[in-house]
């Protein structure tokens, strides 16, 4: 008895005591669900748990970063009927920021920046609980249609999802092997705006019609409905617009949050 007393007390010293670390957590999500059609059952917050090492080895798959992030955020989400390829990219990026301090228990993400000023390299740790979160209201979606300048068109525009994003991937991936030498740059531009458009002049189109109305729409026309793009980008999510000070110079520095291997991979 002594013995088998010993050996517990030796296990219980090597394992952590996780007896005040969270197993799950419920987050409201920046749209509120407000941006989701019924049929897409997306609620206004989504129940989180932490990562198993089997959520861990997915990010080692050879897969896109869509998809590999649509299964992750799929094994860890406790809400039933839940379709995480739904999730708007906002939402999307939001939980996993949320995730990733929900199961490694650490504030710090740690961006690799460039001084456009000086030149100086420098690490900016930024605390991931005090990120700067825009939510959306019904306000907002009043924002979702754009009238072009020239050609006079009314265009509705969706927000992509992760599920937009890996179809649009593999598309571009078949298009790549069939066409080799075709200009990545430009196959990306057009796809980059396809994915928002809804309807035109209220008409749903065909995604190769929309392709070529893209291909021949008036330069002030097209740049008319990359700002609205860029607009409705910014209407809900994690607030991207960050600023720190440079160590060199002490100038102020721009920069985003990628998502980096930084992520659930921190270095020391």
């Amino acid at each position: 008895m002594s013995e088998e007393k010993t050996t517990m007390e030796k296990e219980k010293a090597i394992l952590p005591d996780i007896t005040n670390i969270k197993t799950q957590e419920t987050f409201t999500l920046p749209s509120k669900g407000l941006i989701y059609d019924k049929e897409e059952n997306i609620p206004a917050s989504i129940t989180l748990r932490r990562m198993t090492t089997k959520e861990d080895k997915m990010r080692m798959r050879n897969e896109s970063e869509d998809k590999i992030r649509r299964d992750i955020l799929q094994a860890c989400i406790l809400d039933e009927g839940v379709n995480a390829g739904k999730l708007k990219l906002a939402d999307a990026n939001f939980l996993f920021f949320r995730l990733r301090a929900l199961s490694l228990l650490d504030d710090i993400y740690k961006l690799q920046l460039v001084c456009p000023h000086c030149g100086t390299s420098f690490i900016h740790e930024v605390k991931l609980s005090e990120l700067k979160i825009n939510y959306m209201t019904k306000d907002k979606l009043k924002n979702m249609n754009v009238q072009l300048p020239m050609s006079q068109v009314e265009i509705a525009l969706k927000l992509p999802s992760l599920e937009d994003m890996i179809k649009v991937g593999d598309t571009l991936r078949d298009y790549y092997q069939k066409f080799p030498d075709v200009d990545r740059t430009e196959a990306i531009y057009t796809a980059s705006a396809v994915i928002y458009i809804k309807t035109i002049n209220k008409q749903t189109v065909m995604r190769e019609e929309v392709e070529d109305w893209l291909d021949n729409l008036d330069i002030l026309d097209n740049r008319a409905l990359r700002r609205k793009l860029a607009e409705i980008d910014e209407l809900f999510g994690i607030d991207t617009d960050m600023k720190c000070l440079c160590p060199s110079c002490q100038l102020e520095v721009s920069h985003g949050l990628p998502i980096t291997a930084e992520l659930f991979n921190p270095s020391l």
